[in-house]
């Protein structure tokens, strides 16, 4: 009987690691969930297959160009990202001094992908699967804008300052009766979202946005929520107001690697 159980134990002891390494990987969001959403029609999504950006959906760049207010020190070039083995990846990097004529005189090149002109849509669930990078001075995000391109409002999905990759910020913009801008921005702190992949959503309805990670909800507002068809963003901007410049202790390049982008609206 001993003799059977030194020769099972090895067998049992793996099955339980296999287990529990099962079990952590779907609480931490590193297996992707089904493209179906019970409940939803899916009306927009992007698997990032191939080995191109699909630009029947996508554009690189903002409609007014190529670089972006804010403090911002990244211009988001066209040879800022790459599509391979299911994964988009916008790429952040420095640009040499003698190359800066090119960049807008701006000190680093990074990535973005936009669906201005392509797609928007009035409510819904906007997903993301993605893994941030960490570092002083990256701010990966995705973000819903107005397809008037009449600012605000604005939805933020997530944010994130690469130098605390724990805490995902979450936030509305509207302009008041006053013709002013106001806020209403909400934070969680988690896993290190640069350590794997996790999911971002928003459930965004009629006087009511309640935002996602892994499948959780983490915060909700009734504040400044939009009626009108917004388009995706997804971008790495580098410094900035907000994160600060990079460091020395600050790694390039810099990934935020994205598994899909998706979109439902419910049935």
């Amino acid at each position: 009987m001993i003799d059977l159980l030194s020769r099972l134990l090895p067998v049992i002891t793996l099955a339980l690691s296999a287990t529990a390494t099962a079990q952590t990987t779907r609480a931490s969001g590193n297996e992707p969930p089904h493209l179906e959403k019970e409940g939803w029609a899916l009306r927009f999504h992007d698997e990032f297959d191939g080995t191109r950006l699909d630009t029947s959906k996508w554009s690189d760049h903002y409609y007014h160009g190529r670089t972006h207010a804010n403090g911002e020190l990244e211009y988001y070039s066209e040879h800022g990202y790459q599509v391979k083995d299911g994964i988009l990846r916008l790429v952040a990097q420095p640009v040499p001094p003698e190359e800066r004529s090119k960049t807008d005189d701006k000190p680093y090149t990074s990535g973005m992908i936009e669906g201005s002109g392509k797609f928007a849509q009035q409510y819904g669930w906007f997903e993301i699967r993605t893994q941030i990078p960490r570092g002083k001075g990256y701010w990966p995000a995705f973000w819903l804008l107005p397809a008037k391109h009449k600012w605000p409002p604005e939805i933020d999905i997530l944010e994130i300052l690469g130098h605390d990759p724990n805490t995902v910020y979450f936030t509305t913009h509207w302009r008041t009766d006053q013709n002013k801008h106001d806020q209403d921005g909400h934070r969680w702190k988690g896993p290190d979202f640069s350590a794997g992949f996790h999911t971002f959503a928003v459930d965004w309805e009629p006087g009511l946005i309640v935002w996602y990670v892994d499948g959780v909800e983490q915060a909700r507002t009734e504040k400044g929520v939009p009626s009108e068809p917004m388009y995706i963003i997804a971008n790495l901007a580098v410094g900035g107001d907000w994160p600060g410049k990079p460091d020395q202790m600050t790694r390039f390049p810099g990934y935020m690697d994205i598994d899909y982008i998706r979109v439902y609206q419910k049935k």
